[in-house]
Order: C-alpha cells, then sequence, then structure tokens
C-alpha cells in the first residue's frame, strides 16, 4: 500500500505516502481515485465505520475503505481491525504520519511513503482563506469568520511549522533545530517527494516510480481514459478556493515566516530531493 501525506502525507501499501493541507491534496486524492481507480482509506470512510472492515463505493465509482484517517483514534480503530494487513486499499491519505506507519509493522505489509509539499507560507495563506467558507469541513470554525489575514498571522490559529511537527511527531512545545534535521531525514529517507508548484511534473514522477498507468484498478474511468481524466482534474483542480495574494516579504508574509522558518527550511530541502536528488531514483 501506498501512504500519501497530507501536508497532504499519502501512504499506500507498496504505494504509502502522507498528505498536507491546501497542497493539492484533494486534486490529487480524485485523480487517484478516480482517474487511475485506486481504493481509497481516507476521512471519506468515516461516515460508514463499523466494526469490520468494508469497500464503499460511491455514486461516482469511486471506492473507499470504511476507515477514517484523519484522526489518531480513527486509525487506531483501523489499526484494531487489522487494515494493514487487509490489503483492502491501494493508498492511505492522511496527515498522521507515524500513527499511519503502525499500521505496517509486518515484513509483509509495508507501505511506501509520497508527498506532496507546497511553500509553506502560501499554504497558511491559502488555508486561512480557505476556512474562513468551508463550513463543510471538520476544521472549519466561526473564529476565521470574522478574522482578517493580519490578525490570524499574529493569533495562536495560523500554522506553525505543521510540516516539521507532523514528520517528527511534535504536536505540542517548540519546535527546534534538532526536530527540522528530523524532519529532513524522515522525508528524505522514507518519502517520494513532489512539489505543489510543479504538480505535473510531480504526478509524472508518481506514476512511473508506483507504476500506476501499468495497473487495471478497476476504478470507474478505463486505462485508455485516464489521461484524459487527468487532464481534467489538472486544469480543473477540485476544492480550488481564489483569494487574495500577499506580498511577498510584506508584513503578514514576515509575520507567517518567523512561525514557519522551520517548515520553509523543510520545504527547500525538498525542492533539492525533487529537483537534485530523487531524480536518480525513477528510471
Amino acid at each position: 500500500m501506498t501512504i500519501c501525506m497530507n501536508e497532504h502525507i499519502l501512504m499506500t501499501s507498496n504505494n504509502t505516502s502522507p498528505f498536507s493541507a491546501k497542497c493539492g491534496g484533494t486534486t490529487l486524492q480524485d485523480m487517484m481515485s478516480h482517474c487511475f481507480g485506486m481504493i481509497e482509506a481516507n476521512e471519506v470512510g468515516r461516515t460508514d465505520v463499523k466494526d469490520e472492515l468494508e469497500i464503499v463505493t460511491l455514486d461516482n465509482g469511486n471506492r473507499y475503505v470504511n476507515v477514517d484517517m484523519s484522526n489518531p483514534d480513527g486509525i487506531e480503530h483501523a489499526k484494531d481491525l487489522g487494515f494493514g494487513a487487509s490489503g483492502l486499499a491501494n493508498v492511505a491519505v492522511t496527515s498522521w504520519f507515524h500513527d499511519t506507519a503502525s499500521l505496517f509493522d509486518d515484513d509483509i505489509n509495508k507501505g511506501r511513503c509520497f508527498a506532496l509539499l507546497r511553500h509553506p507560507i502560501r499554504r497558511a495563506v491559502s488555508m486561512f482563506y480557505y476556512l474562513k467558507d468551508a463550513t463543510w469541513e471538520n476544521t472549519y470554525s466561526e473564529v476565521y469568520k470574522a478574522m482578517d489575514i493580519e490578525e490570524y498571522s499574529t493569533s495562536q490559529y495560523s500554522e506553525d511549522n505543521w510540516m516539521v511537527r507532523f514528520l517528527t511527531n511534535q504536536m505540542s512545545g517548540n519546535v527546534y533545530d534538532r526536530h527540522l534535521d528530523l524532519a529532513k531525514e524522515v522525508l528524505e529517507s522514507k518519502c517520494l517527494v513532489g512539489i505543489m508548484e510543479d504538480f505535473s511534473a510531480s504526478i509524472k514522477r508518481f506514476d512511473r516510480y508506483f507504476g500506476w498507468s501499468q495497473i487495471d484498478f478497476g476504478g470507474p474511468v478505463s486505462m485508455t481514459d485516464r489521461g484524459t481524466c487527468v487532464a481534467r482534474v489538472i486544469q480543473h483542480p477540485d476544492n480550488a478556493h481564489p483569494h487574495p495574494k500577499v506580498d511577498e516579504d510584506g508584513e503578514v508574509w514576515n509575520l507567517l515566516l518567523q512561525k514557519n522558518r522551520f517548515d520553509l527550511a523543510l520545504y527547500e530541502h525538498a525542492r533539492h530531493l525533487f529537483y537534485n536528488v530523487q531524480t536518480n531514483i525513477v528510471p
């Protein structure tokens, strides 16, 4: 299975990865589930959680395992049900890298990680404007409604080295250089990296590495029509949310940068991996 990390971090069984908020994760999930036809485990299955594992098929043909990968309790419940060894999902999408990795703790059922990263300041700005309107999200709060971006950037609600925290499991307290060093090591040694700002090239690399185009997952789109489906998703991304831009080196940018300097260093390391290092591991 693959794990996709939802800065998303995403994982798959022999195809696993992390997934990050507002970094193209929803678009990538739609592409994997609908265009490629993979059976996913993410937050969609939470409405059908039971005491036994099942594959749920939506009206559009997309398929999901009835587990909730969006929080540690849901992941623990999936573990209790033997999700990792079940082989039901082709990919798991989650932000909780360490919790999800524990699902694949034997020599037979391994997960492989891929992650799609976005510039952390642009990610934080995008997340703020999205949460002001996204009443359908579990993370929605009325507190964002009356807040402007300047207030957000100085508040307790703005992002604080989100990606470094999730990769190192340092969810509270301060983040230090040692956490950044560990996050770099985890990303480099455990994950195939993609860059949101180079989305098409990232998808091509994931596809070539995992061999998605050569696998018939049995989804709603035929293998011959996958290319058209992928092009449609890239041109019309899911969850796209237009919002005002923030000037680089402006007050808001610099305030968010102060809170996310470790994530920015991690992002620059991810770019180095993508453009200079991991080109050699994909034929």
